[in-house]
C-alpha cells in the first residue's frame, strides 16, 4: 500500500486536511486511515534497513498532523453542540496517529535535526498546543481523549526529552500539572501512562544531574521556578500507595525509585510529615516499615534493584494500610 500511495497519492492527504479540517466526517476518516497506516502492530511496519521509507511514511503523517493541527487550533471551540464530535474526536485520533509513528519503532529521529529537516519539530509543536489548549478537565472528561494526550505527554518524556526540557518553563509547568493530575486518576491506564512520565523525568535527572548538557540546564531552570515539583510528585504517588484504590499500586510504583534518588530531601520531607500526622504508637511502626522499606536498596536503576525495590514497596504499602489513620 505505501509503494501504491508514494509519492503520488501521499501528498493529497495533508492537502485535504487542510481544506477540510472542519469537517468531522471527512477527517475523523483520514485521520483513522492514516492511524492504521502508520500503526506498527505486530512489527508489520518492516522496511529494509537501507530504505528511507520510514522516514517518508513520518513525513506524510507530520504533514497531515500539523495541517489539521494548525486549522483546528486556529478555529474557536464550539459553543453548543457536541463538542467533542465536533472538535475532541478529530484531536484525539490525531494525537494517536503521532503517539502511533513516534513509537512505531520504523524510523531513526536523529535524521531530522542532522539534515534540518523540520518534519519532527513541527509534529511535536503542534501536537504539545493540541493536547495543551484543551481543558483539563475535559480531556479527564473524555476516556478516548485522555488516553491520547497523556500517551503522547508519555511519548515525549520517554523518547524526547531534550524537546520536552527546551520548553518555556510555564508550559513544562502545565505539561507537569496535566501529568500530577492524570496521575490520580481511576483508570488505570491513564495513571499508568503519568507514572511512566514522571519516572522518565526522574531518572533523566539523577542519570543527567551535574552534567553540563543544555537539556539539564533547562530543566534546573524550570526546577528553579518550581521548587516543590518533586516533592509534590513524591507525596502524591505516596498517598496513592498507601491509600489510593488497589487497582492503581502497581502503576504508581514505578517512579517511586527514581523520584527518590533524584530528590532524596522529597522523601525525607514526606516520611516527617507522614511521621507527624500519627500517633506515638504508630510512629514507631512506621519508622520501622520505612527502614525494611530502604534496607538492601541501591543507588541504582537497574532492573534487578527496582524489581527488588518494587517487591519492598508492596509489603510496605500492605504492612502500613494495616494501622495507619488518615
Amino acid at each position: 500500500l505505501f509503494d501504491i500511495l508514494e509519492p503520488q497519492h501521499l501528498p493529497l492527504l495533508p492537502k485535504v486536511a487542510d481544506l477540510w479540517y472542519d469537517q468531522p466526517d471527512v477527517m475523523i476518516s483520514l485521520l483513522r486511515f492514516m492511524h492504521e497506516f502508520c500503526h506498527n502492530k505486530a512489527n508489520r511496519v518492516n522496511f529494509d534497513q537501507s530504505s528511507p521509507n520510514g522516514i517518508l511514511l513520518f513525513r506524510a503523517t507530520s504533514d497531515v498532523v500539523c495541517a489539521f493541527g494548525r486549522r483546528t487550533l486556529a478555529t474557536a471551540t464550539p459553543a453548543t453542540g457536541d463538542i467533542y464530535k465536533m472538535k475532541y474526536k478529530g484531536m484525539s485520533i490525531a494525537l494517536a496517529v503521532l503517539n502511533s509513528a513516534l513509537g512505531g519503532n520504523y524510523v531513526c529521529f536523529g535524521v531530522f535535526a542532522l539534515y534540518n529537516d523540520p518534519a519532527l519539530d513541527s509534529a511535536l509543536d503542534i501536537s504539545l498546543k493540541m493536547a495543551l489548549s484543551i481543558p483539563l478537565d475535559h480531556v479527564i472528561a473524555y476516556p478516548k481523549l485522555s488516553k491520547s494526550v497523556f500517551g503522547f505527554m508519555e511519548i515525549i518524556f520517554r523518547n524526547h526529552i531534550k524537546t520536552t526540557m527546551a520548553l518555556d518553563t510555564s508550559i513544562f509547568m502545565q505539561l507537569m500539572n496535566a501529568v500530577h493530575e492524570g496521575l490520580q486518576s481511576s483508570d488505570a491506564q491513564i495513571s499508568s501512562m503519568c507514572a511512566n512520565s514522571i519516572d522518565h523525568l526522574a531518572t533523566f535527572y539523577y542519570e543527567n544531574s551535574g552534567k553540563d548538557k543544555p537539556e539539564v540546564h533547562n530543566l534546573n531552570k524550570h526546577l528553579s521556578a518550581q521548587p516543590n515539583l518533586f516533592s509534590s510528585l513524591t507525596a502524591t504517588l505516596f498517598n496513592l500507595l498507601l491509600f489510593g484504590a488497589p487497582q492503581n499500586h502497581w502503576a504508581v510504583m514505578r517512579p517511586m525509585l527514581s523520584l527518590m534518588l533524584a530528590s532524596e530531601s522529597s522523601f525525607t520531607a514526606y516520611k516527617d510529615h507522614l511521621m507527624r500526622t500519627q500517633d506515638s504508637a504508630n510512629q514507631g511502626k512506621l519508622n520501622e516499615a520505612f527502614n525494611k522499606l530502604l534496607a538492601d536498596v541501591n543507588r541504582s536503576l537497574e532492573s534487578a534493584n527496582r524489581d527488588r525495590f518494587t517487591q519492598k514497596l508492596t509489603a510496605f504499602r500492605v504492612s502500613t494500610r494495616g494501622f495507619l489513620t488518615l
